[in-house]
């Protein structure tokens, strides 16, 4: 991947995409996190945490990234009304986190558990920390 003409194409243009995601959020325009997972060297789960890392790094609060991944996420797929939100009558897929990633947004890594559709996933389903 170091020496990959697509990875380094992405290397050189990744300051630009992250100015332009900040400008974005500030002019108003719903940001939505989705990494592109299924291309080579892109692995799911592992490469959400690095975007929303990214996103702070380019100047997006941790709230900001997270709402992103979520009720903006939701909101944009027209279905705010059945995800995207911790409420009552709600479709609840969430993960309890050992640390606050409004402090530092990688403690999104410190899982402590996940749920699914309201249920507990069996801690041998859930990837070591």
């Amino acid at each position: 991947m170091r020496h990959d003409k697509s990875g380094m194409w992405y290397k050189e243009h990744l300051p630009v995409a992250m100015r332009n995601l900040k400008r974005v959020e500030d002019a108003g325009v719903p940001v939505v996190m989705g990494t592109d997972t299924g291309p080579p060297y892109r692995f799911q789960g592992y490469f959400e945490h690095m975007e929303l890392e990214y996103m702070t790094k380019a100047g997006l609060t941790p709230m900001q990234a997270l709402m992103s991944a979520t009720s903006t996420a939701a909101r944009c797929l027209h279905a705010a009304d059945q995800f995207g939100t911790l409420a009552p009558g709600k479709w609840a897929d969430f993960v309890v986190l050992a640390a606050n990633p409004l402090e530092d947004i990688r403690n999104t890594r410190k899982i402590e558990s996940v749920w699914i559709a309201g249920g507990l996933v069996p801690a041998e389903r859930v990837p070591a920390k």
